[in-house]
């Protein structure tokens, strides 16, 4: 008489609530902690003395400027004097010579606008095109804007004059205009910034829906180049300013 055939159960572990006195022990993840950043005091105090070398010039012209020339000799330097006089000096200011002041300010808002705003857009759009298109000659032009940045101005000042009193345009405001629309180091910046901050996708895909060139750059490109258009403006108007001064 054959046994009878039994089958095994699958044994089932058994469960248990919480890990063994043997078995290794999970560790929660610990939380970065959210406390207050690090603050450095020498960075604090060398940052404060900048500030106030920066803006006490500042506070001393706007509190000397209310004074009249005994209020300058008599008070201090740095608190108002007894008398108020600040719109008796800016009416002598405007009127002193004939309204000398008054050309002056025009004149040096004309070169900043027509200079400065000319040689940024010529910038912008130089460093546009050279960024985003291919043509013959375009290694040459780099050559020559690398070549005309390390040429400083001052090296440039006598054959300036001397082209410009031949072409009869010395004691004008062209001969200040002029020299400050040609910005090689912000063609080059702008070149620079061109590159990486608009993409070629982004253009491919306004030219597929239609959008011309000039549409292009008025509403695509310029919002992506504002940053570097507000630098290049910034150092585009602290050259015309020493052309105009200097």
């Amino acid at each position: 008489m054959s046994s009878p055939l039994t089958t095994a159960s699958p044994s089932v572990p058994a469960k248990t609530s919480g890990p063994g006195r043997n078995s290794p022990r999970l560790r929660k993840p610990r939380k970065p902690s959210a406390g207050k950043p690090k603050r450095s005091v020498l960075l604090t105090v060398l940052t404060s003395l900048i500030v106030i070398y920066t803006v006490v010039p500042l506070i001393w012209l706007a509190i000397n400027a209310t004074k009249t020339q005994a209020g300058l000799a008599d008070s201090s330097g740095m608190w108002f004097a007894d008398d108020f006089a600040l719109w008796d000096n800016i009416r002598d200011t405007f009127t002193y010579n004939d309204g000398v002041f008054t050309r002056w300010l025009l004149n040096t808002l004309m070169y900043v606008v027509l200079g400065a705003g000319g040689a940024t857009f010529l910038a912008v759009l130089g460093g546009y095109a050279l960024a985003k298109f291919d043509f013959p000659g375009k290694r040459g032009i780099f050559a020559t804007v690398i070549g005309a940045v390390a040429v400083p101005g001052t090296a440039l000042a006598v054959p300036t004059f001397l082209m410009f009193s031949k072409m009869g345009l010395t004691d004008t405001p062209w001969a200040v205009i002029i020299p400050s629309l040609v910005s090689p180091f912000g063609l080059y910046l702008m070149w620079v910034f061109a590159t990486e901050a608009i993409p070629n996708e982004l253009l491919e895909a306004a030219r597929i829906d239609g959008a011309g060139e000039a549409r292009i750059f008025f509403t695509v490109v310029l919002p992506l180049l504002a940053p570097g258009i507000v630098t290049v403006l910034l150092f585009t108007t602290v050259a015309t300013w020493n052309n105009y001064f200097l």
